[in-house]
């Protein structure tokens, strides 16, 4: 089972608490949570029955659904034991599941749960947590009290979220929305609220003319020969991989949905860094490309395989670096055609981070199997399971306390060269450009020969390319 950092009840408390609260953040956690549930309603015809902040998990900006102990489709009842308390589940329960009646094991249970989890959001209160008794809860139950307490409300409590939690929580099963249906309301109310803060597109996809409301789904938009970002990701794409490469062409990522869980992030990066998200464009190459344009970065898969730095998403400042992963993995002939992705990064607070070959586990490590009479292939097969087990450690899969992102170190040449940057936050990178070109050879790895004209990440943020960017308002 997945480990996830923290649940929707945690978070909500710890927003509270801190003076942090987002209502775009919440909303977004919402939709996730509707989005889920509608899945396994619809395609696995299952009923979660146990719907509550504290089974909504969170991990790396994402929500997610968990527990499913009571996911079943049954016709028994739940019967109440015991005084109810604040954190009870039964406080989540949809009124045929404690009153007893028909679709007691139906979706429907699942939607007035989570109007009660909107609630909760909402109010900051556990629904009808004033009931200290089984008999009490029953009886407003039967009495048909509303599930929010409206007077309640957090300031600046849209209403259209206040009208849906009335729409979820219909005593009457039958009128409840689907939660396809609760998923849709949500992405409307955010779309409101981003509006309201100021959530604008960015200036290029404006050029082109899109608009908020126009903006659903995903599209790729190529970018014409004589636009203005077109000729400066050519150029700058051209003028680090040298001799032998054609741009072909360069489309643009035009994700609403993805661009505005990255703005979010950004600005918890921004807020945690003093004002300052530490905006760059940097290079990521993957054959998983139109996953990624579709659903975004998710750092809570990333590969127990080559991880040199440990466990993130791997950018390059440089677009030899990114082209070197496809040339081992996916084009091993020339004349090749290939694409990687220019994405925008919020690096925010960076700290240097040194290969998990120089750590001093693997080091210790090392000293040990030399002692031993293993072969060649024992001996990889040791040194590659000696990885994973760092890997796995939470101090290799996260940044460290203060900062968002790592600078990959790299020592060979007697020369220290910041060739990567790892990020461990899933929307901390936004996959804004694919571009395709065409490779006539083999270059040399940049890491191996060639390092006099690698460019590093402090060589890209003094470039004309990031200040131009900066000023166009490309980023």
């Amino acid at each position: 089972m997945e480990y996830c950092d923290t649940s929707l009840a945690k978070h909500l408390l710890d927003a509270v608490a801190k003076k942090t609260f987002n209502w775009a953040e919440f909303v977004r956690y919402l939709m996730d949570g509707a989005a889920g549930l509608g899945f396994i309603h619809t395609h696995k015809g299952t009923t979660h029955g146990d719907v509550k902040p504290d089974n909504l998990l969170i991990q790396q900006g994402r929500l997610k659904v968990s527990d499913f102990g009571t996911a079943t489709v049954r016709r028994t009842m739940t019967k109440l034991t015991g005084d109810i308390t604040r954190k009870g589940t039964s406080c989540f329960m949809a009124p045929e599941m404690l009153l007893g009646g028909p679709g007691a094991a139906q979706p429907a249970i699942d939607v007035w749960g989570f109007g009660c989890c909107i609630t909760n959001v909402v109010t900051g209160e556990i629904p009808f947590a004033t009931f200290k008794s089984e008999h009490d809860l029953l009886t407003a139950l039967r009495q048909k009290t509303p599930v929010c307490r409206k007077k309640q409300a957090r300031a600046g409590s849209p209403k259209k979220l206040l009208d849906l939690i009335d729409k979820c929580c219909l005593y009457d099963a039958a009128n409840r929305p689907a939660m396809e249906v609760v998923e849709q309301e949500l992405r409307s109310i955010l779309e409101s609220i981003q509006s309201r803060d100021g959530f604008g597109l960015p200036p290029p996809w404006l050029e082109r003319g899109c608009s908020v409301h126009e903006c659903t789904g995903w599209n790729m938009l190529k970018c014409a020969a004589s636009s203005k970002d077109f000729q400066m990701i050519k150029t700058r794409f051209e003028s680090e991989m040298g001799d032998g490469v054609t741009v072909s062409r360069i489309e643009m990522n035009v994700n609403m949905d993805l661009f505005r869980r990255y703005h979010l992030e950004r600005d918890r990066v921004l807020q945690e860094n003093g004002g300052d998200a530490n905006e760059t464009f940097l290079w990521h190459a993957t054959d998983k490309e139109d996953e990624i344009l579709q659903q975004g970065f998710d750092t809570n898969y990333c590969g127990l395989d080559f991880e040199y730095y440990g466990a993130g998403i791997y950018l390059a400042a440089d677009s030899k670096m990114s082209n070197a992963y496809t040339a081992s993995s996916r084009h091993p002939h020339y004349p090749s055609d290939r694409s990687m992705l220019l994405c925008r990064v919020a690096c925010g607070k960076m700290v240097e981070r040194s290969p998990l070959t120089s750590s001093l586990e693997y080091l210790q490590f090392v000293q040990q199997s030399a002692l031993l009479k293993l072969s060649s292939e024992e001996r990889k097969r040791q040194s590659q399971d000696k990885i994973r087990q760092l890997l796995r450690c939470t101090k290799n899969r996260t940044c460290p306390p203060g900062f968002h992102s790592q600078i990959g170190i790299d020592m060979t040449h007697t020369r220290k060269s910041k060739a990567e940057v790892v990020v461990s936050r899933s929307y901390q990178a936004f996959p804004a450009y694919r571009i395709s070109y065409r490779l006539s050879c083999a270059l040399a790895h940049p890491l191996k020969e060639g390092r006099h004209d690698l460019h590093t990440l402090d060589d890209y943020t003094s470039s004309d390319f990031h200040h131009q960017a900066v000023s166009d308002r490309l980023l």
